[in-house]
């Protein structure tokens, strides 16, 4: 018989197989056109037994969500961004936070916007992403104000949307899907873009 401790163990790493499996199929074939029935297939396990370790499929979505600061090393990059006193560097780390969800979760975000279509509790958090990263900017314009280092003539508002729309994810998603780009080129162009448009010369 198995000690507690073990079968603990064993329940998290088919919670983990199960989350991992989805989470190719999201990215494979879409939220909508994945079933509860294939994630437990590759997941190697029965369908009542997605349901009872993990839930359904919000829930696994839920739960990839939950992965992605981690993943991308978020929690870092925003703790070097409030304490740095270098406006450039400020605008540097705002722009490789960007970077790096996509790089690095940008397979979970896809799912979530596939799953906004016919979730709507998927295109809450999708929204709520949307302002999570609208705020980031808004704070990081805030801290290069306050530095005193915004351009002349550029207000706090209009820099917060300039530069929430070229770090957006979907700007990385495009030059690196369609146009071939690296990530490293991506990076290099939008924070060389955002430091001509909003920092003072």
């Amino acid at each position: 018989m198995s000690s507690p401790n073990r079968r603990a163990a064993q329940a998290l790493e088919t919670k983990r197989l199960i989350v991992d499996a989805a989470r190719r199929l999201f990215t494979e074939q879409g939220y909508g056109a994945t079933s509860v029935a294939q994630i437990a297939e590759a997941a190697g396990v029965a369908v009542p037994t997605v349901y009872a370790s993990v839930g359904t499929k919000p829930t696994l979505l839920r739960l990839l969500l939950d992965r992605i600061d981690e993943e991308a090393g978020v929690a870092e990059l925003a703790r070097e961004l409030r304490s740095s006193s270098d406006a450039g560097r400020v605008l540097a780390l705002q722009v490789r936070i960007t970077r790096q969800l996509v790089e690095r979760c940008g397979d979970i975000i896809a799912a979530l916007g596939s799953a906004a279509g016919v979730e709507p509790e998927m295109a809450g958090a999708l929204a709520a992403g949307m302002r999570r990263h609208r705020a980031g900017a808004e704070a990081t314009v805030g801290r290069i104000a306050e530095l005193g280092k915004l351009r002349a003539g550029v207000d706090v508002e209009e820099a917060a949307a300039v530069l929430a729309t070229l770090s957006a994810p979907g700007v990385y998603a495009t030059l690196t899907g369609e146009y071939g780009w690296s990530f490293d080129r991506c990076e290099a162009w939008i924070e060389r873009t955002l430091r001509q448009q909003l920092l003072a010369r």
